[in-house]
């Protein structure tokens, strides 16, 4: 009884977020092909992160993989650290030469090096039409955007690489950025547009944590922003087996209206093709809403949290500065999950 009621208050969701994204459409037709966010946008973005005081980033991750060790390298070179001698062999290079212990055992060693990893970021950006939508200041889809130049900015700032990784109809991936112009490089990648669109297929997160579990190497973060619409069991596990090679953080974006229904008179509910439609809610059937969502999002966040991941709530009203207070507070920045 209770499953089928949930199932008839998701479609009334799904129908109300549906009719927000069509009048938000309509009245928006001639820019839905401008960015995300413009380059004035992006300039003011940069003065705001700038001005926050953020703590030093620790990733316990990165720590645990230079423990642990990688495979040694023959090569010389920046960021590269002893690890080893091992007997000379025809073709090693003579400035290789552990010339010590050659004088303590008088035999020819060669010297091995191990190299020093660099943490790298990638952020994993959900744009997928469930983000396409909002009531209260920013859409979704722009609010993650943000968040993400948030994270950009700390990258930049400890002269970290960081990367791109955009989920819509298809998968978008950037360039690895880093050094001075890493902020502003990202953001241009992130704010490409993405209109609302019919669709019948969109990529899924599961095939692109896939992807990162086969390519990231181990020591690196992981970010996702996302509303976490399709976070499934099999997603579950994916970051499960993720999270012990690489620190994982989670950016809960969601809209008020998602979590309680306004009163409003004469508000009408209808799907983009027509097919259901509310006149009016009833006292009984919001109040079932508001505890059903309430459900919805604690789910998530106990499931996030339950395979190690550490999950932060931003609504699309929310300023930067409380991402910002939910990592400090929740000693996101400083611990593992």
């Amino acid at each position: 009884m209770m499953r089928s009621a949930s199932k008839g208050l998701f479609s009334v969701f799904e129908s109300f977020k549906s009719w927000f994204g069509k009048t938000s459409s309509d009245a928006l037709t001639p820019q839905v092909q401008a960015p995300i966010l413009s380059a004035q946008q992006i300039h003011a973005l940069g003065d705001e992160v700038s001005q926050m005081a953020t703590k030093s980033v620790a990733n316990p991750k990165a720590s645990e993989a230079r423990k642990q060790g990688e495979q040694a390298s023959r090569y010389l070179g920046s960021g590269m650290e002893y690890e080893e001698s091992r007997r000379y062999e025809p073709g090693d290079e003579v400035r290789r030469i552990n010339w010590r212990l050659m004088a303590r055992t008088g035999q020819a060693y060669t010297k091995l090096f191990q190299e020093e990893r660099q943490e790298s970021w990638t952020l994993v950006l959900d744009q997928r039409q469930s983000m396409r939508f909002g009531t209260r200041h920013h859409l979704k889809v722009v609010q993650a955007v943000r968040a993400a130049g948030f994270f950009a900015w700390q990258a930049q700032q400890s002269g970290l690489p960081v990367e791109g990784i955009a989920l819509s109809e298809q998968v978008r991936n950037s360039a690895t950025f880093e050094g001075s112009g890493t902020f502003e490089r990202f953001m241009e990648f992130a704010s490409v547009a993405c209109p609302p669109l019919a669709v019948t297929q969109e990529s899924r997160l599961y095939d692109e944590l896939l992807v990162c579990q086969q390519r990231l190497q181990s020591g690196a973060r992981l970010i996702i922003l996302s509303d976490f619409k399709d976070l499934d069991d099999a997603t579950l596990q994916l970051l499960a087996a993720l999270q012990d090679k690489v620190m994982i953080k989670a950016v809960l974006v969601y809209d008020p209206v998602e979590k309680q229904l306004p009163s409003l008179p004469g508000l009408k509910l209808q799907s983009l093709n027509g097919d259901f439609e509310v006149s009016q809610l009833s006292a009984q059937q919001s109040k079932a809403y508001q505890q059903w969502s309430a459900q919805y999002f604690d789910h998530k966040i106990q499931r996030l949290n339950q395979v190690g991941v550490t999950v932060v709530s931003l609504s699309t009203e929310d300023s930067l500065q409380v991402l910002n207070d939910q990592l400090s507070v929740g000693g996101v920045y400083a611990s593992g999950s």
